[in-house]
Order: structure tokens, then C-alpha cells, then sequence
């Protein structure tokens, strides 16, 4: 999982590219949403995961690489997001916590589909 110390950083770093408020806010909902879409059993918008173990988390059908969330899921939450006003500071985290999230989650994917296997029982 993602350290404190990882998130302030990206966070530090998407405040000073200067993005504008309304795109963090879609930013937050599309990365959010690919989460739900990934993840199994992950009904909390925000909050995060709560294992160490992320894939046991993933969607039996998350095979090799993530899917895409689906864009009117992405529309609505944002809206919702945008509604509430949350201070950009926040975005920046969230958004800063859900990419280095979802940057784990596709090396694990990376990692446990293309490794060839190793098969021991081969011993001609």
C-alpha cells in the first residue's frame, strides 16, 4: 500500500501543476470509479482499501490488465464530488492516494500474469 509520505508527495506535485479545480474532480472520479470497477466488493467512493494483500481484492475477471470504468459512473460521482466542494487539498490527496493505488495494482497484475511459470516437476 501506498505510504503517507508517497501520497504527500504526489499530492505536493499535482498542486503545483496548477490543474484546474474541476479537473481534479473528474481526475478523483475516474480514478475512484476504475478502483470500483477493479476491485471486488469496494462500495465506498473514497475511503481506502483496508488489506495489504490487494490481490485477493481484485475482480476474478481482472485478467492481465485493469478495466475502464464505465464513463456515466464517472460523470455522476464526480457531479456528486463537485457538489460537496471539497477543499483542492483533499483532491490532491485522494487523487495522489488512488494513482499510486492503482500504479500497485497494475504491477501485481503485471507481475502474477507475466511471469512464465516455473514448473519443478520437470526433472528429465
Amino acid at each position: 500500500m501506498p505510504t503517507k509520505e508517497e501520497i504527500t508527495e504526489l499530492a505536493y506535485r499535482r498542486y503545483k501543476s496548477g490543474e484546474s479545480y474541476e479537473k481534479s474532480v473528474w481526475y478523483l472520479a475516474y480514478f475512484t470509479e476504475k478502483i470500483k470497477t477493479n476491485i471486488r466488493d469496494y462500495n465506498n467512493s473514497i475511503k481506502p482499501l483496508q488489506s495489504e494483500n490487494l490481490i485477493l481484492l481484485l475482480n476474478e475477471n481482472v485478467n492481465g490488465s485493469l478495466f475502464e470504468p464505465d464513463e456515466e459512473k464517472v460523470r455522476e460521482l464526480a457531479e456528486r464530488v463537485y457538489s460537496d466542494h471539497p477543499e483542492k487539498s483533499k483532491l490532491h490527496w485522494f487523487i495522489a492516494e488512488k494513482m499510486l493505488l492503482l500504479e500497485e495494482i497494475e504491477n501485481i497484475i503485471r507481475k502474477n500474469y507475466d511471469e512464465p511459470e516455473i514448473n519443478d516437476n520437470n526433472s528429465e
